[in-house]
């Protein structure tokens, strides 16, 4: 028969009982990934694509069972010099406006994504997101989508629209002001991760 001080002394070991660790999964950034950045003129659009990723980035998805929450966090970083215009003048005036020289990385770091609905093939993700820029870092609320597949590897794609003057960038202006970049640019990603 239990005693009732025996009951407080199950109960006990009960809640301090050690809760469970937090699950942590790496995934590696493939070279398959793709980031590109995405605007206009007013004469026409352009679009920059990072070429030549070299895919050595994490990003950690790390699951708090006692919250019964999985979190994604990491960074990649990505060559100022490997953005491609697909036209000369527009890849030079790019590096140029990102002032590649003094600052040869555009970092992407993801800071708290919350998985929304887990368990399912596409799944969407919320939190934030900082990019740093011609060496000036912007938090920006971004919701990503996660598409998972059954060989180990998912898709991790989004966008964040964001501004020139947010890096403080003016904005390029060429021909003697006859063409002028609009303010507004999107970054968009479609990260192809593989569990390592």
């Amino acid at each position: 028969m239990l005693t009732i001080p025996s009951i407080w002394l199950a109960l006990g070991m009960l809640l301090a009982a050690p809760a469970k660790d937090k699950e942590v999964t790496r995934w590696k950034v493939s070279t398959e990934s793709v980031v590109e950045i995405l605007g206009s003129t007013n004469v026409n659009e352009f679009e920059c694509k990072s070429i030549s990723y070299q895919g050595q980035d994490y990003l950690l998805e790390t699951f708090y069972p006692d919250r019964n929450q999985v979190e994604w966090t990491g960074e990649i970083v990505l060559s100022s010099g490997n953005f491609d215009c697909f036209n000369k003048l527009m890849t030079r005036d790019f590096y140029q406006t990102v002032k590649g020289d003094e600052h040869p990385e555009i970092r992407v770091r993801f800071l708290d994504l919350v998985r929304e609905n887990r368990n399912s093939s596409h799944e969407t993700l919320s939190g934030n997101v900082e990019i740093t820029l011609a060496g000036v870092s912007r938090r920006f609320p971004i919701t990503c989508g996660l598409i998972s597949s059954k060989n180990g590897k998912a898709v991790l794609n989004g966008v964040q629209t964001v501004t020139f003057s947010e890096f403080q960038i003016d904005p390029p202006v060429k021909f003697f002001g006859t063409v002028k970049v609009q303010n507004a640019i999107s970054v968009q990603f479609g990260l192809v991760l593989e569990e390592a």
